[in-house]
Formats: structure tokens, C-alpha cells, sequence
């Protein structure tokens, strides 16, 4: 163990260390290059602490160990007073040789740290302390038991969090599939019914226009009928004659094109009933379908149902176009060149 005479040598290199000038040492006045700026602070703090702990539980530790730490700290008390002593251009230009040999000196003073180290858990007696180790044991079941409690809130919070992302995944589905089921058929069934109703007025209105050019044409044809030509051949019977043709053609151009109005128009209608009675029935076709994948194929059948009609049979393949009585016209232009020859 360290002798007296070691203990007491030691408590005078600690009484140097304390007396080194702390401010001379850093010189914080220098600015970027002093000892201040390169944290030298807390390693002078740290010797400090490390030979008050010698002194404090040095009588524990051998005295050959003990002699070899003193030596180390009775190096740093000599350079640290020698470089406090220093004026500012020899203070630079031994900065950096001052802080090499300092770490030099800790580090072979951290070789003996563990001998202090034993001595003070030997000198305040944890070893032998019942208490102590009570406090140790209970320390480490609540650590245990912290750890044990932490891991089960964080399989609860994991079960939390996939529980709530399940139910977040069926929501956005389930919405999805309303969305599909309900909201866009409702919406597709008031466009289908406010469609109709325009449709039913278009129907009325060209079959209004249809029976009123039909009439027109029967009265037209009625009273040209009755009105008689002059019994002999004179240019003005035949003047008379295309007029008439001309008006009667006129006429019936027109009924013809109200009538194919009047049924392209009735034959949307027939469509759009179709389209109604479609989406009026896609809600319960689809809430009949057991997965999803039934449903999206009913789904996908139905909308295709809907734009496919086919045909009402009230539009033939034909063309639309209006031609007038070709060959009346014809005749009337044969008479004209090649009028009759009287017996």
C-alpha cells in the first residue's frame, strides 16, 4: 500500500495542480488560438479530479502503482505551471508540444485508473454493503421489469397499429365499393331520368311537326286534285303541272324528314328507358355478388349493357338523305320536249 510520506507527496503535487493560474493557462484573450478555444478547460478539470481522487483513496492502492501515477501527475503540474508561465509568442509557438505531452501524461495515468477505481469501491465498502447490493438487485428487476413492460406497449402498440391500418385498408374499400354501388348509379340514374324528360319532349314536338306535315301534304294533294287544268294542250298546263309537283314535293320532303326526326328521337327514347331500367337494377346485381372481383365483373357487365342497346328496330340501315320524285320531274321534262301530237 502507499506509505505516509507517498500520500503526503501526492496531497503537494495536487496543492501545485490547484495552484497553476487557470486564467494564464487558457489566455481566452487570444481569441481562436488560445488553449480556451481547444477545450483544454475540461482536461485541466479532469486532472484535477483525477489526483484528488489519488489522494482521497491512494492508501489502498500499491505503492509502486501509486508512485507511477504521482510521477504523471507531478509531469503535468510541471508543464501546466511552465506553460502558464509563458509569455504569448513562446505560449503559441509550445501549444502545440504542450498538449501532445499532456495527452502522454493521461493517457499513461488512465493505465492505473482501475487500481484507484478498486480502491474506491473497496474504501466506501459497496462490496461488502448488504444494502447496496439490495438496491443492485432491485435496480436490475426494475430494469427487468421496465424492459418487460416496454416490449408488451410496443406488441400492444404494434397490434394497435396494424389493427387501425386493417381498418383504415376495409374503410377505403368499402367506401370504394359504395362509391361504386350506390353514389355513381344514383348519380347515373337522375342524368338517365333528366335525359328522359327531354327526350319525351322531343318525341311530342317532332311528332307534332310529323302529323301536321302529314296533313299539310294530304290537304295540299286534296286541293291541287280538285283544282282543274284547261282540257287542251297549252304551255301553261304544263307551267301548272311542276308547280304543283314542285309544292307536293316540298311538302312530303318535309313530312319525310319529321317522321325520321320523329323516330331517331323515339328511338332514343327506347334507349334511354333501357339505360334507366339498367341502372335502376345495377345496385341489387351488384349486392348480390359474394367477393369483389364478382362484383367488378357484374359491374363491368352492366355498364357495357348500358352502352351497348343494340337496336330498337325503329332505325333501319339506310340512308337518310331526301330525294324527291326523280322520275315525275323526268316525265314532266320528256313532255316538255316532246309534247303530244294531236290526232
Amino acid at each position: 500500500m502507499a506509505s505516509r510520506q507517498q500520500l503526503e507527496q501526492m496531497k503537494r503535487v495536487l496543492d501545485a495542480l490547484k495552484g497553476v493560474n487557470r486564467e494564464r493557462l487558457l489566455r481566452p484573450g487570444l481569441g481562436e488560438v488560445s488553449l480556451q478555444q481547444a477545450g483544454f478547460g475540461d482536461t485541466f478539470d479532469s486532472i484535477l479530479k483525477k489526483a484528488t481522487s489519488a489522494c482521497e483513496f491512494g492508501a489502498n492502492v500499491d505503492d509502486t502503482t501509486f508512485g507511477n501515477a504521482m510521477g504523471n501527475f507531478q509531469n503535468l503540474a510541471n508543464v501546466l505551471s511552465q506553460q502558464a508561465g509563458l509569455n504569448n509568442d513562446p505560449y503559441l509557438q509550445q501549444k502545440t508540444n504542450f498538449i501532445n505531452q499532456v495527452s502522454s501524461y493521461l493517457q499513461s495515468i488512465r493505465s492505473y485508473s482501475p487500481h484507484f477505481v478498486a480502491a474506491a469501491i473497496e474504501a466506501r465498502g459497496f462490496l461488502d454493503d448488504e444494502s447496496v447490493r439490495k438496491e443492485d438487485r432491485t435496480v436490475v428487476e426494475e430494469m427487468r421489469t421496465e424492459a418487460q413492460a416496454t416490449l408488451k406497449q410496443v406488441r400492444d402498440e404494434y397490434s394497435k397499429i396494424i389493427g387501425e391500418a386493417s381498418k383504415i385498408a376495409g374503410d377505403i374499400e368499402q367506401k370504394a365499393r359504395r362509391t361504386a354501388t350506390h353514389i355513381s348509379v344514383k348519380e347515373a340514374q337522375d342524368q338517365f331520368k333528366a335525359a328522359q324528360s327531354d327526350i319525351d319532349k322531343q318525341v311530342r314536338l317532332w311528332g307534332s311537326f310529323a302529323t301536321a306535315s302529314l296533313l299539310a301534304f294530304f290537304v295540299v294533294a286534296i286541293y291541287l286534285s280538285r283544282v282543274k287544268l284547261s282540257d287542251q294542250w297549252q304551255w301553261h298546263v304544263v307551267y301548272y303541272t311542276a308547280i304543283r309537283v314542285t309544292v307536293l314535293t316540298a311538302v312530303g320532303a318535309t313530312a319525310t324528314f319529321c317522321l325520321r326526326v320523329l323516330r331517331a328521337q323515339m328511338h332514343m327514347s327506347h334507349h334511354n328507358r333501357h339505360r334507366q331500367r339498367v341502372a335502376n337494377s345495377m345496385e341489387a346485381f351488384v349486392e348480390a355478388a359474394v367477393t369483389p372481383e364478382q362484383r367488378d365483373l357484374i359491374l363491368a357487365q352492366l355498364v357495357g349493357a348500358i352502352v351497348d342497346f343494340g337496336t330498337s328496330g325503329l332505325l333501319p340501315k339506310e340512308d337518310d338523305t331526301i330525294y324527291g320524285p326523280k322520275f315525275t320531274v323526268d316525265s314532266i321534262t320528256r313532255t316538255i320536249t316532246n309534247p303530244p301530237t294531236k290526232a
